[in-house]
């Protein structure tokens, strides 16, 4: 009897640690896919915000890969022209994002670094005349096994942009994923563990729309009234053989 409850007793106790592992590893991806979703929306305001209409706005980033990862900055700035003749560019917000190797835990830590004229916090900052944290690379999140973005122009993708005109679009791509090895034979995040994001620069400009006009197939179109012209009048025929 004894060793029969101890035999019970074990299995339970090993489908209970069985249960709790697959609990965490799950709590695990979505605090993970979470703070993906999160930084991608903090850089989407920033492109939002500084490669807006009216300033003198510059989007540059680089990728490459740190140990095996893909890591990559992205830098934003917009300048303002004060007076003089002519008039001189002076910087009014810059904001770089950026990742590095974390050899410690082997994986990438995201820093994002904020400074220009335009205070990060006006409430906290104002009456100073440098922000506490211009020019400091504060990190964000810690973990990251992929890191990329990339300019998208039309269905043509690029990995670096270093134009003074912007591009039309950014994609951005984030990851918690652990590395593993790829089709291809390297070692990387595999492209569905990977959470991206297109970002429209300047959503204000104009877009070119044009109307391409189709001829309306009216093979399979039976007139409700054999009088009418109205195409909202024709019923689709259900009828076999026509």
């Amino acid at each position: 009897m004894l060793l029969l409850t101890a035999a019970l007793m074990t299995v339970t106790l090993q489908m209970y640690h069985q249960v709790r592992r697959g609990v965490s590893q799950l709590t695990g991806r979505l605090d993970d896919n979470r703070l993906a979703q999160e930084v991608l929306q903090k850089i989407a305001e920033d492109l939002d915000r500084l490669a807006a209409p009216g300033f003198d706005a510059t989007v540059r980033f680089g990728n490459k890969y740190d140990n095996g990862l893909n890591s990559a900055q992205l830098t934003l700035e917009n300048k303002y022209y004060g007076k003089g003749a002519p008039p001189k560019a002076e910087l009014y917000d810059r904001v770089v994002w950026q990742t590095m190797y974390d050899s410690f835990a082997q994986s990438l830590i995201l820093y994002r670094m904020h400074d220009g004229l335009n205070l990060e916090d006006k409430v906290v900052e104002t009456g100073s005349d440098v922000s506490p944290s211009a020019g400091l690379y504060i990190p964000v999140a810690e973990g990251l096994t992929h890191f990329q973005i990339q300019s998208q122009q039309g269905e043509t993708m690029g990995a670096v942009w270093t134009a003074d005109t912007l591009p039309t679009a950014v994609l951005i791509g984030v990851s918690f994923a652990p590395p593993e090895e790829l089709a291809d034979g390297r070692v990387g995040v595999p492209d569905e563990k990977i959470l991206y994001r297109t970002v429209a620069i300047d959503r204000t400009r104009f877009i070119p729309y044009q109307f391409i006009k189709r001829a309306l197939d009216t093979s399979k179109i039976e007139d409700s009234d054999p009088n009418s012209a109205d195409p909202n009048d024709a019923a689709v025929s259900t009828k076999t053989g026509r």
